[in-house]
């Protein structure tokens, strides 16, 4: 018996869809189910009624999926589940993002249970609209300047009398808050702290000793307000921390753990009333960091910088978002960073790293425009504004050796930062109001 990699399954399940797509439309659409050990099995909505012609179909399918894909299938007499029949709820799985299989006329669609990485493919739709404006700071690794940049962002919009709320949520690498804050200043709770008390029923008596303002604007018009990753006292964070990731049971069903972030965030907003949230997300691909990015964010800072490590990334991260049918839904959201610019050679830095960021922007979430055609969202090379065109940081010593962020050097900011602040004024002033 062949078993094909885990890779090939959706090519096969493509060449059975094509195969029996006219004799399984009356099914509907189909899920294939791809369990947590890489197996798969299918879910129809109805039982046919008995000596029908979709019996056999059905029969078929279970038979040619088992001989196919070996051990990466079902026995056939399991191969097949009837939504009709369960006794589970297995209503929400239809609902559940997945990979379309068998265009035209989709017949399959394939939905992986995972571990963890699923909500990297579900994208919230903004539809409830909001006083404050959502910018999240991401980025594949550390060390690119995302924190610094986070608080000169903080400190200018402060500069122009908004409201800024900014979270730390980097919770597994803290120290945003750190560095904005005095030891002193630091409130009586944090982000780890909330969720465990939120745990017990008593997350709404923490938030209002959550935050605390930052000395970066003082004697400015506006306001920053932090909210750390944990509280004055830390505690046992490491205990705290591993419970964080915990889904809800409620009234209503599990309320999932990225669902009670959105909601602590909800409270805090109702809390400080900010003009402007700023989220420092996790790096990386872990599920806080695509909470942070797919879900709270209205516009998404990517930052980057110009290396093949960088560029391969993002392209797997647009990949995805592609593959399950979601970049439409999010790449109006984006925008890339280029962050740490080197101080020599810089004009070819940025035209080699603005070739490299539109390339991959192109391939996965730019429209493909026929000749003559106008109406889409895609962008040329030297566009701008668009998403792939970079807000450029330069990099300097003298912030690179900052030891704290409590206060910031007007000069060096617009020296290093100036168009950056700049091409982010611009996007704020199109995008605010809109939200989830």
């Amino acid at each position: 018996m062949n078993t094909p990699p885990f890779d090939a399954v959706p090519g096969v399940l493509t060449e059975i869809a094509q195969e029996l797509a006219g004799a399984l439309e009356p099914a509907g659409e189909i899920l294939a189910i791809r369990d947590l050990w890489g197996r798969v099995r299918f879910i129809v909505r109805e039982r046919p009624a008995p000596a029908t012609p979709l019996v056999s179909v059905l029969d078929g399918l279970a038979g040619v999926a088992a001989q196919r894909l070996g051990l990466r299938a079902y026995a056939a007499e399991d191969a097949i589940l009837y939504a009709d029949e369960s006794f589970a709820d297995i209503k929400p799985l239809w609902v559940e993002p997945g990979i379309a299989i068998g265009s035209p006329g989709i017949v399959f669609r394939l939905i992986d249970r995972q571990i963890t990485g699923q909500s990297w493919a579900t994208v919230s739709e903004h539809t409830v609209a909001r006083a404050s404006h959502r910018i999240a700071m991401y980025s594949l690794k550390g060390g690119v300047g995302r924190s610094t940049t986070t608080a000169t962002v903080a400190w200018h919009l402060a500069r122009l009398g908004r409201s800024v709320l900014v979270l730390d949520l980097d919770l597994e690498s803290p120290g945003l808050s750190a560095s904005l804050l005095p030891p002193a200043s630091q409130p009586e709770f944090g982000i780890v702290d909330w969720f465990v008390e939120d745990a017990v029923g008593q997350g709404d008596a923490v938030i209002p000793r959550m935050s605390a303002r930052a000395p970066l604007a003082h004697d400015l018009p506006g306001d920053v307000w932090v909210v750390p990753s944990h509280g004055a006292d830390p505690g046992d964070f490491m205990a705290k921390l591993g419970r964080c990731y915990l889904d809800l049971p409620g009234g209503a069903g599990v309320e999932a753990w990225d669902r009670r972030l959105l909601r602590l965030l909800s409270a805090l907003e109702a809390d400080k009333a900010p003009d402007i949230v700023l989220l420092d997300a996790r790096s990386g691909f872990h599920d806080l960091a695509s909470a942070v990015v797919t879900e709270l964010a209205d516009t998404v800072l990517l930052f980057a910088i110009h290396s093949e490590q960088t560029w391969s990334g993002y392209r797997l991260l647009f990949e995805h978002w592609q593959r399950y049918g979601v970049a439409e839904r999010i790449r109006e959201r984006l925008q890339i960073v280029a962050a740490l610019i080197p101080e020599t050679d810089r004009d070819v830095y940025l035209s080699e790293f603005r070739e490299r960021s539109w390339g991959i922007f192109r391939d996965h979430l730019y429209d493909e425009l026929a000749a003559g055609e106008v109406e889409g969202f895609s962008f040329d090379l030297n566009d701008a504004p668009a998403p792939h065109t970079p807000l450029p940081i330069y990099w300097h010593r003298g912030l690179a050796s900052l030891g704290n962020l409590e206060a910031l050097d007007p000069q060096l900011v617009s020296a290093t930062a100036g168009g950056f602040l700049s091409g982010l004024e611009e996007l704020l002033s199109s995008g605010e109001g809109e939200g989830p």
